[in-house]
């Protein structure tokens, strides 16, 4: 197993500073400090899926969403108490991020913010969005009413998407806007199995970024990262090794002990489905036809 220094308490600490630009609260930093005790156990990132649905059609999504032909909303009930039960058996997660597909599509997306928005155990709530669709004021009030709420925009520069209205609809809200202008993508490749061995799947693991800041809770159980949630979920992974089953009746002594583990893993099968490491570019956000 790796070290859970290096794979969950420094992602942790960087996201708490990356994502707190003002003063630092006292209590909040030795929160994140008893994360390095023996028996403790944070999370720098819980990604939600809580929709297969988008708005764009991405012909390279790395979360293959454009593969899904019986796309479909996760009931937010459930979601509520997967994330729940997660949160119950760990001390402290710097930020929930909540994901489709398109999150401002979901349509209960009201009722889980206001499951979270102020969740002792949730330092910031984040949102993922492609800009093509402005929430209304009710939800845009309910985001800006939770703590530390930052909706992140990833702006492909299509004409489809409503970049600048929404991140000027944030600032009257009060919300932390943060503008992901990318003009080009590196190519994750096909949904085929690629044959690496267990050493180029290790190297490729621990350079990845999904590794350390990724784990995307779906359907009860938490993966390695969101593309290997979609590979599992759309039936081209097997996910015995990629995931952790949240659902599993343990005592909390054996979950704490298991997700641990699971963070900590040294490499991911889903790197056989990728081809992030070859880092060919390509340009981002090319639509296929609907």
């Amino acid at each position: 197993m790796g070290s859970y220094w290096k794979r969950v308490f420094r992602p942790s600490v960087r996201e708490y500073f990356y994502n707190t630009p003002g003063k630092k609260k006292f209590g909040d930093i030795i929160r994140l400090v008893k994360g390095i005790m023996p028996g403790a156990l944070i999370c720098p990132d819980i990604v939600c899926e809580l929709t297969t649905y988008c708005s764009l059609k991405c012909a390279h999504c790395n979360n293959l969403m454009h593969c899904y032909e019986k796309p479909y909303h996760i009931p937010a009930d459930t979601v509520i108490k997967d994330v729940e039960n997660l949160l119950s058996h760990t001390d402290f997660c710097v930020k929930l991020t909540l994901l489709g597909g398109e999150p401002f599509v979901y349509p209960e997306l009201a009722k889980v913010v206001k499951a979270f928005q102020n969740h002792e155990k949730i330092y910031c709530l984040t949102f993922v969005t492609n800009g093509t669709v402005i929430p209304d004021d009710e939800l845009m009030n309910l985001i800006a009413a939770s703590k530390n709420p930052k909706i992140v925009i990833s702006d492909y520069g299509l004409k489809v998407q409503k970049v600048k209205e929404l991140s000027e609809l944030c600032k009257s809200k009060g919300i932390h806007c943060e503008l992901g202008r990318a003009t080009s993508w590196v190519d994750p490749g096909g949904t085929d199995n690629r044959g690496k061995d267990i050493e180029q799947l290790t190297k490729e693991y621990n350079g990845c970024f999904s590794a350390r800041y990724c784990r995307t809770l779906l359907n009860g159980k938490l993966y390695t990262c969101a593309r290997a949630a979609s590979l599992a979920d759309l039936g081209f992974m097997d996910d015995k090794h990629d995931s952790f089953d949240i659902r599993k009746k343990r005592t909390d002594r054996e979950f704490r002990k298991e997700l641990r583990d699971f963070l900590t893993i040294d490499y991911a099968d889903a790197c056989n489905y990728c081809d992030h490491a070859l880092k060919k570019v390509i340009p981002a956000g090319e639509q296929l036809e609907r």
